[in-house]
């Protein structure tokens, strides 16, 4: 094996000198003639910066992206801040998230500015009747108590739902979303489940006998958890709230086509034998040959290193403790299948087996199949026309 921990120490030298750390691409948005990258694809399998002009008023830009094919949930939003106390131009977004290569993407640009303070006054006002509405429409009293047609964490999520439909063009200023009710809320869900209408009469005060003692009670207590309701809500429709002024979209819009590669190994190996032999021994050679990566790079970094690799043993001359030659199938050198690992993107270990022959002094000759491991430099060599970053 000492024959083999040479090639390593090389292989792992030359890879300190391959890391270099890649500038990142600007993707111009043009808002005048409403064009994204001049009209290009957008970048793929990478991260980039949507850079465009903005007016001085504007403190916040939103950016959706998603597969055309799917809906918004299966995509990713990003936002740009003007920083505290300044006016920028101009801003620069950075999308986090690489896109696939030669696919259709919707691509949405919001801005937002201060909102006006009629503005925010209109929403609350709009998504406070909302949830009134909801509220009684689903409440009815009987004999044994205040029912509600959905469930506490139903009416949770419907009444989220209300305040996200309703603020639709509307972010906070770190771009936030609605958190959710407090546990206050919850608790004044839950505490219609302990109220009892038989002694309604004496919960609420100032009723004469003609009034409906059990109504109003329901009444008293809807009105309290529509109270804090609206609280929560005043709290999140803060005046600092922005409002969306203007919107880019592109639909179906294209990514760029990466070029298709086959990565190719050329490394040093061993072989061990065992077949026929006093004890177990070690031959060495260089090998080359394919690896076929079981992932994307971009997407699935732990498989892409991962890879089933094939090739064969270039040395014509391997030799046993015995005098043997070992050959095989492909042009008389054995042939090697296994799983390779990359590290550093540049060298790839490789284990497997070995479809080998060996070529006894009496003229016999001996198929077999024996574990080797070796290691190698990996190298790409591009099929077709495209961009090989």
């Amino acid at each position: 094996m000492r024959k083999l921990l040479l090639p390593i120490i090389m292989l792992l030298g030359i890879q300190t000198f391959g890391f270099a750390q890649e500038s990142l691409t600007t993707v111009n948005l043009d808002l005048i003639q409403s064009k994204i990258n001049g009209g290009m694809p957008l970048p793929s399998e990478e991260k980039f910066y949507i850079r465009g002009a903005i007016p001085s008023s504007i403190e916040l830009v939103k950016v959706e992206v998603y597969p055309s094919k799917k809906s918004e949930k299966s995509g990713f939003t990003y936002f740009w801040k003007a920083p505290f106390g300044y006016q920028e131009n101009s801003f620069q977004a950075l999308v986090e998230d690489p896109l696939r290569s030669n696919e259709d993407y919707h691509v949405e640009i919001g801005f937002y500015q201060k909102a006006g303070k009629e503005e925010v006054a209109e929403l609350r006002k709009l998504i406070q009747t909302n949830l009134d509405t909801y509220l009684t429409t689903i409440t009815s009293v009987k004999k044994g108590g205040i029912h509600f047609e959905d469930s506490d964490e139903q009416i949770l999520n419907n009444m989220n739902k209300i305040i996200e439909a309703g603020a639709f063009y509307f972010e906070m200023p770190n771009g936030a979303p609605f958190p959710g009710f407090s546990d206050l809320t919850r608790k004044k869900l839950e505490q219609r489940k302990k109220l009892k209408m038989g002694k309604a009469k004496y919960n609420v005060s100032g009723l004469s006998e003609a009034d409906n003692a059990r109504g109003a009670y329901a009444q008293q207590y809807l009105s309290e958890l529509k109270a804090i309701v609206f609280a929560e809500v005043d709290q999140y429709l803060t005046t600092n709230l922005l409002a969306r002024v203007d919107e880019k979209n592109f639909q179906n819009y294209p990514t760029e086509k990466k070029a298709n590669s086959i990565p190719i190994n050329v490394g040093y190996g061993a072989i061990s034998l065992s077949k026929n032999l006093p004890q177990q021994e070690f031959v060495y050679s260089p090998y080359a040959g394919f690896s076929f990566p079981l992932g994307n790079r971009t997407f699935a970094r732990f498989m892409s290193n991962m890879s089933i690799s094939a090739g064969m043993f270039l040395s014509g001359d391997i030799e046993n403790s015995l005098g043997e030659r070992i050959s095989g199938p492909a042009f008389d050198r054995p042939v090697y299948v296994g799983l390779g690992y990359s590290f550093f993107r540049f060298v790839r270990l490789n284990a497997g087996g070995t479809f080998l022959t060996t070529e006894q002094l009496d003229g016999n000759n001996i198929n077999g199949f024996q574990p080797y491991v070796g290691l190698s430099a990996e190298f790409r060599i591009w099929l077709g026309f495209g961009n090989k970053k």
